[in-house]
């Protein structure tokens, strides 16, 4: 979350003046504010609060009890918070939030608290903002977050991207497509006019039932399959971007 003015230039991540470190935890929340029920995507939290993706925010000012989550087990956290910021804008670069809202805590319970700190303090000090369990490839993975959509043999499923990388993404969906099957993912990179369409396989599912990883949704991770010199290269820029805007100073 930012506390930036609009037409300022927003940075996912960005630490806050606070003192409260903010780091890119991605998973789905459920805002409900009167009758409204939403599901949305959490960005980045911090104990003071979060970031949302969802294509239609609330308005500022929007109060809503918020449920996700963590990667602890244990049962979903529940708080009470208020919307500060919308930003309403696509991504121009990787480090860009989403369309989406950053929420303010009002009101969390103390064991909520202490679950929340102890997941930020695994997130490591030299690199904070690539997120946590780093594959062994030695391809970095950054957290990415937007809309996609899968063309199965089964249908079109729509998804939201959690993370990418050189090899592939994590997508959040359901249902989720069997192991080894084959598909089309298709997704915006930023500031791109066109969606970036590629082959790709599940190369493993994260179940809701048996999670392999929970500090991601349920969905699967996709390798992709057949890609260009020049569809590397895009990738590798958009994730030299992102980690060059988080660069220690």
């Amino acid at each position: 979350m930012t506390t930036t003015s609009p037409g300022t230039e927003r940075v996912a991540y960005r630490q806050p003046r606070s003192g409260f470190t903010r780091v890119p935890f991605i998973q789905t929340c459920r805002l409900r504010s009167g009758e409204d029920d939403l599901r949305a995507m959490v960005c980045n939290l911090s104990l003071l609060g979060l970031f949302v993706h969802l294509e239609t925010p609330p308005e500022v000012g929007t109060e809503c009890e918020v449920s996700l989550s963590l990667p602890d087990g244990g049962l979903p956290m529940q708080a009470r918070a208020v919307v500060t910021w919308v930003q309403r804008d696509p991504p121009r670069r990787a480090a860009d939030l989403p369309i989406g809202c950053g929420l303010r805590f009002v009101s969390v319970e103390p064991e909520d608290v202490r679950r929340m700190a102890a997941l930020i303090a695994q997130f490591g000090p030299d690199s904070p903002q690539v997120g946590i369990n780093q594959p062994t490839t030695g391809h970095v993975r950054i957290p990415f977050v937007t809309g996609c959509t899968l063309a199965t043999p089964q249908g079109e499923l729509r998804g939201s991207l959690c993370n990418l990388s050189t090899r592939g993404v994590y997508v959040a969906v359901d249902p989720v497509p069997d192991l080894d099957t084959s598909v089309l993912v298709s997704f915006q990179l930023p500031d791109d006019d066109e969606p970036f369409e590629r082959g790709a396989v599940c190369a493993w599912i994260n179940s809701a039932h048996a999670p392999r990883m929970r500090a991601l949704p349920p969905g699967c991770g996709l390798r992709f399959v057949g890609l260009s010199a020049a569809d590397v290269a895009r990738l590798e820029q958009v994730v030299a971007d992102y980690l060059a805007a988080h660069a220690p100073v």
